[in-house]
């Protein structure tokens, strides 16, 4: 099981940099996931999202086909729709 703050490492490593770079992590009960937000800090509408999971910590990437809001909420439902990333 992996804690926040290794959460907040992983997502700079797959999202880029620090927070203030462009995204923000939405803590739920499988994980993480990583929302990447445009300039004016809202969240970009048809991009790939980015689950980090609780108990492995790998990274799973979702097509913009599963909304946010779906895999906060349905996520054993959805997992199968996303695809292991490894972390750059």
């Amino acid at each position: 099981m992996i804690t926040a703050e290794q959460a907040e490492r992983i997502a700079g490593q797959v999202a880029g940099g620090h927070r203030d770079a462009g995204w923000e992590l939405v803590e739920f009960d499988a994980g993480w996931l990583i929302r990447e937000n445009s300039a004016d800090g809202e969240p970009r509408r048809g991009a790939a999202v980015r689950v980090i999971e609780r108990e492995s910590g790998r990274v799973m990437r979702f097509p913009s086909s599963v909304p946010p809001r779906r895999i906060l909420t349905e996520y054993a439902q959805v997992a199968d729709r996303g695809q292991a990333e490894n972390p750059a």
